[in-house]
């Protein structure tokens, strides 16, 4: 494989990782679905409190700390109470501590919620599909170029 080889290389990985990508955003898209499916009782529950959540990026000029918020719902199903986390944070914070808000919940399984005001797994569903299919779109051109 010579010079004119490296090249179409780049196309591959480019292609092959846009698949991965495509995949994680399809199966964090279908998960969600099924779990909205799932979750058919609802309940009204309340922000008991915001978490702060931490977190270091690096930048040019060193190290940068963000804070997102992760609430705390608590909420009574079928006479029992919940206090549960969120499994995402967000900046600025979804809810205001105080707010109230509507939950799904699993009837079969209480301990698996849904949160519909929580849009987030969708918006990652389809940011994954739509970056995975511009990094197909580059791969296929680069490949196709270098024939």
């Amino acid at each position: 494989m010579g010079v004119k080889g490296s090249p179409k290389i780049v196309g591959f990985i480019f292609a092959f990782v846009a698949v991965i990508v495509i995949i994680l955003g399809v199966w964090v898209s279908v998960n969600t679905k099924q779990l909205q499916k799932r979750c058919t009782d609802t309940v009204m529950a309340e922000i008991v409190e915001n978490i702060k959540v931490k977190s270091r990026t690096k930048t040019k000029h060193g190290h940068r700390t963000v804070t997102t918020y992760k609430p705390v719902f608590d909420f009574t199903y079928n006479g029992q109470n919940y206090r549960i986390k969120s499994n995402s944070s967000h900046k600025p914070a979804l809810f205001d501590v105080g707010e109230k808000t509507e939950i799904k919940i699993n009837p079969s399984d209480s301990s698996e919620t849904y949160i519909p005001a929580d849009k987030s797994a969708d918006y990652a569903g389809i940011i994954c599909i739509a970056v995975g299919a511009v990094f197909l779109v580059v791969g296929i051109l680069v490949i196709i170029k270098l024939r």
